[in-house]
């Protein structure tokens, strides 16, 4: 019988997943992905969204096994799109984002309005952009932008000695500048030199749910 279950289970097997392994993917319990796949329960969108991209397939043949878009099937739920988030190295190693196999990422978010087709999400590290930008933040950065269009004072991830850094554009005479936003971190401003690369600019912020209390 081919469920929504066996399915799961059929595309886990073959990127030699186990329970577990697919469950830390998602932010779920290994108990939840069980239940998936006996067709106790069936996935919730939001956790369908993650899922496909990381079993390299569609909601549409998760759902009702079909590989090709039908009229028949109508969802009026808004599909949010979801990117990956890199890690300083993967997006200091990678050759475009599509170098980074779905088996590398570890996390998915919902994409910001001004997200391009191949953006991603990277993490902030340090304090050289406080307050502006936290340790931790997931800033989204869109690869497809050129270099010549972003303007003086805007965000730009780069990469150099294969780790990546995120840093405000300086454009000065017949030079470019990064300039750290914390007045107080040093060095403030570095130029960009050659051995640096360009991998794209800052188009928008994931602020996840926090405890207040």
């Amino acid at each position: 019988m081919n469920t929504i279950g066996t399915r799961i289970k059929h595309l886990r097997k073959e990127k030699k997943l186990t329970q577990k392994d697919l469950a830390n993917k998602i932010g779920v319990s290994d108990v939840s992905v069980v239940h998936w796949e006996k067709d106790v329960n069936t996935p919730k969108l939001e956790y369908l969204n993650i899922l496909a991209p990381i079993l390299d397939t569609t909601i549409d043949y998760i759902m009702y096994g079909k590989t090709e878009a039908s009229d028949t099937v109508i969802d009026y739920r808004p599909v949010t799109r979801m990117l990956p988030v890199l890690t300083s190295i993967q997006c200091g190693t990678m050759s475009n984002v599509r170098s980074i196999s779905h088996s590398e990422i570890d996390m998915w978010l919902p994409s910001p309005p001004d997200a391009g087709k191949n953006s991603f999400y990277l993490v902030c590290q340090g304090i050289s952009n406080a307050p502006e930008f936290n340790h931790g933040d997931y800033v989204c950065i869109d690869p497809d932008i050129p270099l010549d269009c972003v303007q003086n004072g805007e965000m730009i991830a780069v990469a150099r000695n294969d780790e990546a850094t995120f840093k405000a554009l300086v454009r000065e005479f017949n030079a470019i500048y990064l300039k750290a936003l914390n007045p107080q971190f040093t060095p403030n401003i570095i130029p960009l030199e050659e051995g640096f690369v360009y991998r794209g600019k800052y188009v928008g912020k994931f602020t996840p749910s926090k405890k207040y209390f």
